[in-house]
């Protein structure tokens, strides 16, 4: 990959575009599971503008060039030494070309004070389970969360030793 990737932070006029966002990159998920409790595709203009101001909530775009491939949303602790990725998205026409694993290591130079970043995902998709093992994601084998028969949460961290 080259420099041309760059973070932007979305502001509250972007949430609407957010929601969209979610939309194309979750429905295949969506349909796939059919989980309609936990799944981003329902999530709410309302509730995006919930979590978006929360101060330990950081919302951005991630660009390549001045396209906008995909976004990804950090919860942060007040020390800032801990986050939790969630979600990270590419959009369905930008994947498979690396996208994703430019945008974690880019988030993890652009927050360096962070040393554990988390995250989860659905443990039936595996080329997601794949990509976060491959970025040196580790399971935590103790927690998963069964969403239904056919679809568990399963939860990654990785330690980032400075």
């Amino acid at each position: 990959m080259n420099e041309s990737f760059n973070f932007t932070t979305v502001t509250k006029a972007d949430l609407p575009l957010i929601r969209q966002m979610y939309q194309v990159a979750f429905k295949p998920i969506y349909l796939k599971y059919q989980d309609d409790q936990t799944d981003p595709f329902f999530e709410s203009l309302v509730s995006l503008e919930e979590k978006w101001s929360r101060p330990t909530n950081h919302f951005y775009f991630f660009s390549h060039g001045n396209v906008r491939v995909g976004m990804l949303r950090i919860i942060v602790s007040q020390d800032r030494q801990i986050a939790r990725l969630s979600p990270l998205l590419i959009l369905p026409q930008f994947q498979g070309r690396g996208y994703a694993q430019q945008m974690l290591r880019d988030i993890e130079i652009f927050y360096p004070s962070i040393t554990t970043w988390h995250l989860d995902t659905i443990a039936e998709e595996k080329k997601l389970v794949h990509l976060y093992r491959k970025m040196g994601y580790v399971q935590d084998t103790t927690k998963i969360t069964a969403i239904k028969p056919g679809m568990t949460i399963i939860y990654f961290s990785k330690i980032i030793s400075r």
